[in-house]
């Protein structure tokens, strides 16, 4: 469960839909649990509301191995 005195990192920022999609997947599936705190605008309002992109966010005890999966498993551009 998210505890808010928690800090966030963002691991990566991507610019589609699907490759956010994808990457939150492979770190859900390592027990990694992940945020976007862009992801309900990017819904709502569309892409083109949206121009910086969808970050991938872990808690920072987290953010090492969640980079080094993404990395392993996908090139990230942002990172």
């Amino acid at each position: 469960m998210f505890e808010p005195e928690t800090k966030l990192v963002t691991v990566a920022t991507f610019h589609s839909e699907m490759e956010f999609l994808l990457a939150r997947t492979r770190l859900e599936s390592c027990e990694i649990e992940c945020f976007s705190p862009d992801e309900n605008s990017f819904r709502i309002g569309g892409w083109h509301s949206h121009w910086s992109g969808l970050q991938l966010q872990v808690r920072d005890r987290d953010a090492g191995e969640a980079a080094a999966i993404l990395r392993h498993t996908a090139p990230l551009e942002d990172c």
